[in-house]
């Protein structure tokens, strides 16, 4: 075979670049330390760093997603200790202000730093992240999640989605909560009805929770149960046995605990009803601390508070003059002239009256423990023994807001939390005119429809003067006790006549001879006084109660929430070890596949030199080969 020059040199040179190639792509591997560098020096190898490249992409991706949760959550986290330290705080305060021993002057400033506090809620619930990005405000992260409107309630403009990041291959995990879940609504009581027995209670009655029975029927309020005793008062005139002998002017007193009662002077021509009977009674309250509540026909007595305290009727036969003279009282005492007086004592709570928030009466009936009181659709039940007096409320389910429970909170502390003392009223005579009979007349004065005098002027010029008046009155306040004279006289026309419970004061001239102006000033209807309320403590009290109800509410959703962010950084630490786990093994399969063996390659490197160096040499001794150094 012959092989010309050029076709020598052709061989020679492709030879020698073929080498430099291979040395070249040798080079080039140790210095980028891959063994592969193109898909066509390993084919299945390069699909394999493909797969595991992107898998390695998106595993750290993960962790990025992760690390950007975590930083959410623990900004959520700080915002909801804060939150938790500040509840508590407010609670210490609300249970510091319902001691007794603060005042109406000392709970506003409480108050003051409940507002402080709510201004500092407000500012917590709306918190911003690293992106300024609303925490509680849900999918709408760039609005702000809480306002406080004109009225000074607080809306929340945020919705009730979360926003989740993946942070592994099928993990996904929350980066918040939404401020309706955090600050929103909670129930109190038992999610419809909240029932509470008074604070006062003696006995060891129970009241259990209340349902709906009749929808229909059902009238939302606030209602309470009064324990007392069903009497055996029956109302019309009374049967007075005036025997014969001495016509007397007989006539029924009736008194209790002590305490006369007004418009309780029957004589036989009078027919009370239960209701005068109730409003005789419930007159004289204050001072009794008795109630009388008439409801379906029967009339029932109960202390105005729980004390446990024995309530004693006394009935009286008055101006009896014979033994034989007799009536049977409105509460079934027998009396006598022999006997006239007798006592009556109730200590039972046999009976219930159900009151609405007027204290109006909406049912009643007879106790029995853990019998059903049914009233306007729903149902309670109360068991055990209760004393006479005892109280139970219901009030419907109150859902609020947190910023909604301070606030109401720092109203009622705000507002009187001390029984408010009575005011008496005074009536003051600025002029009296002696009534002239023109013959066979009356002249009657009434003060709260109890006479004060009441007589027959006969003949012409028959009159009363104001001694008489000054004599009758004397009478009238030692009889009727919560009247008082405080100076002057009918005599002086200067008489200031006090009622002591501060309720209206009525006089009234019924038949008379004269005008009206008979006693100018004390005439008529005086309303200068105060009742006292003795509620005021017991209703500020209850609205702590409440309060604090609401608060432990609150702080329990606030701990759930928390609970829930401290497993979800929990959960993301785990996924973040196992994402780590997960990265280092594609990482050393990765390093299998495509690392250079340094080691290899430089003996390699070393090989496909002295190839080239031989190629090299091999190339200058054949060049000057030519047939024409032979010629």
């Amino acid at each position: 075979m012959r092989i010309s020059s050029s076709q020598l040199h052709a061989s020679a040179i492709n030879s020698i670049l073929r080498q430099q190639a291979s040395l070249s792509n040798v080079q080039l591997q140790i210095a980028t330390g891959r063994r592969i560098l193109t898909p066509a020096d390993d084919p299945a190898g390069a699909a394999r760093v493909l797969g595991l490249s992107q898998s390695a992409s998106v595993t750290e991706q993960y962790g990025r997603n992760a690390d950007i949760a975590e930083a959410r959550l623990r900004q959520e986290e700080l915002t909801l200790t804060s939150t938790t330290d500040l509840v508590q705080r407010v609670r210490e305060l609300a249970i510091q202000a319902n001691n007794d021993s603060q005042s109406n002057e000392t709970r506003p400033l409480i108050a003051a730093e409940i507002r402080q506090r709510f201004d500092e809620l407000l500012t917590l619930a709306n918190t911003r992240d690293a992106d300024n990005e609303y925490v509680f405000s849900g999918f709408q992260s760039q609005t702000q999640a809480f306002t406080q409107n004109a009225d000074g309630s607080v809306s929340y403009n945020g919705d009730e989605g979360q926003r989740f990041l993946q942070i592994g291959i099928s993990r996904q995990v929350a980066t918040g909560d939404s401020g309706a879940d955090v600050f929103g609504l909670i129930g109190s009581g038992n999610g419809e009805f909240i029932n509470r027995a008074h604070a006062f209670n003696t006995g060891n009655g129970v009241i259990d929770s209340n349902v709906i029975f009749d929808q229909a029927a059902y009238i939302a309020g606030d209602y309470s149960v009064v324990l007392g005793e069903q009497t055996a008062v029956s109302p019309g005139a009374l049967a007075f046995t005036d025997v014969v002998g001495t016509d007397d002017a007989l006539e029924y007193q009736l008194s209790i605990n002590g305490t006369s009662i007004p418009l309780a002077t029957f004589n036989e021509t009078d027919t009370p009803t239960l209701a005068d009977i109730e409003t005789a009674i419930n007159a004289q309250s204050t001072t009794t601390g008795v109630r009388a509540y008439v409801d379906g026909g029967q009339l029932y007595l109960a202390n105005t508070l729980p004390t446990a305290t024995p309530i004693t009727v006394s009935e009286t036969l008055a101006n009896a003059s014979d033994a034989g003279d007799a009536v049977t009282g409105l509460f079934g005492s027998a009396l006598t002239g022999a006997a006239p007086t007798n006592n009556v004592t109730y200590n039972n709570a046999n009976g219930y009256v159900v009151l609405d928030d007027t204290n109006a009466i909406v049912t009643s009936g007879a106790y029995t423990s853990g019998g059903n009181i049914d009233f306007n659709g729903q149902r309670i039940n109360i068991s055990g023994v209760p004393s006479n007096g005892d109280q139970f409320s219901t009030t419907p389910n109150t859902s609020q807001d947190l910023f909604a429970t301070l606030q109401s909170l720092a109203s009622v502390l705000e507002a009187p939390s001390q029984n408010i003392a009575g005011v008496p009223t005074l009536a003051t005579l600025v002029g009296f005119s002696a009534p002239v009979s023109a013959g066979g007349e009356n002249f009657q004065v009434t003060i709260d429809g109890i006479d004060l005098i009441n007589t027959t002027l006969p003949l012409a010029g028959d009159t009363v003067t104001a001694a008489q008046l000054d004599a009758a009155l004397a009478t009238f306040v030692g009889a009727n006790a919560g009247y008082s004279i405080v100076s002057g006289s009918f005599a002086g026309n200067d008489l200031v006549l006090q009622k002591d419970d501060g309720s209206d004061l009525v006089v009234a001239i019924p038949q008379n001879t004269t005008t009206a102006g008979t006693v100018n000033g004390l005439f008529g209807t005086t309303s200068n006084g105060t009742v006292a309320d003795t509620t005021v403590s017991t209703r500020f009290h209850q609205s702590i109660e409440r309060v604090l109800n609401n608060l432990d509410k609150n702080l329990g959703t606030i701990i759930d929430v928390r609970s829930r962010v401290g497993a979800r950084l929990n959960s993301i630490d785990d996924q973040a070890n196992l994402n780590e786990s997960s990265l280092l093994q594609v990482r050393e399969t990765l390093s299998g596949i495509q690392d250079l063996d340094y080691a290899s390659a430089i003996s390699q490197l070393e090989q496909q030199s002295t190839s080239l160096q031989a190629a090299q040499q091999s190339f200058l001794r054949i060049q000057d080969l030519s047939l024409f150094n032979f010629l």
